[in-house]
């Protein structure tokens, strides 16, 4: 008479419960991502959403610029503030992109939120920052886009359509802001070429 024990009709076996287990591991995962990638930039900045509509004063006094001046090209948006020192640490790098794709057409737009127009202007002429900058004195926009804190960074292609946004992990708080890290020069570089593979051949990015 053999002594192996059979399991019991119906009764799923500790090793087929584990496999079953494992295969879950990718779909609560992405769940868990997209969960957050939806709670940190708002329903707006989804993939897909068409980009909000906007008219904004322009930091250098040259009048006022809206969001259909920038129809039709693809548009990186950088929410900054002077003394965010995150937004200093990447500054000199959305400068540096700048320059090295706009002749794809590529614009790049800074806002500026919660600062003294002087103050926003010595840090455009510290850093060397050639690409518009508008003020967001009310914050009408910066609600409009979800953001949750400083920089963070859009990228809307040219249908004026987000493609997605940027931020790093939180980092502490300053002004009453929530203070997120540095973008990186790999997914700045990255989104950019999504959006330029996106438009195809195109106009200089200059407005």
């Amino acid at each position: 008479m053999s002594n192996r024990v059979e399991a019991l009709p119906g009764k799923p076996s500790r090793s087929r419960s584990f496999r079953i287990l494992l295969a879950l591991v990718p779909a609560l995962a992405f769940i868990a991502i997209l969960w957050f990638a939806l709670a940190r930039t708002g329903s707006q900045a989804v993939s897909g959403n068409a980009a909000p509509s906007f008219e904004l004063e322009l930091l250098d006094g040259s009048g006022v610029l809206t969001d259909e001046k920038l129809k039709g090209k693809p548009v990186v948006i950088n929410f900054w503030a002077s003394w965010c020192i995150p937004c200093r640490e990447e500054a000199p790098l959305l400068e540096k992109t700048w320059r090295a794709y706009k002749n794809d057409g590529v614009i790049f737009l800074g806002v500026n939120i919660k600062d003294a127009k002087s103050d926003a202007k010595r840090f455009v002429d510290e850093f060397g920052i050639t690409y518009p900058t508008v003020r967001d004195l009310d914050q009408s926009l910066t609600k409009d886009f979800g953001v949750k804190g400083l920089p963070e960074t859009f990228f809307v292609d040219h249908r004026w359509t987000f493609i997605g946004a940027i931020s790093g992990a939180q980092a502490g708080d300053q002004q009453g802001t929530v203070i997120l890290g540095a973008i990186s020069e790999d997914e700045l570089v990255s989104n950019v070429e999504i959006l330029v593979r996106r438009m195809g051949s195109g106009t200089e990015g200059e407005l």
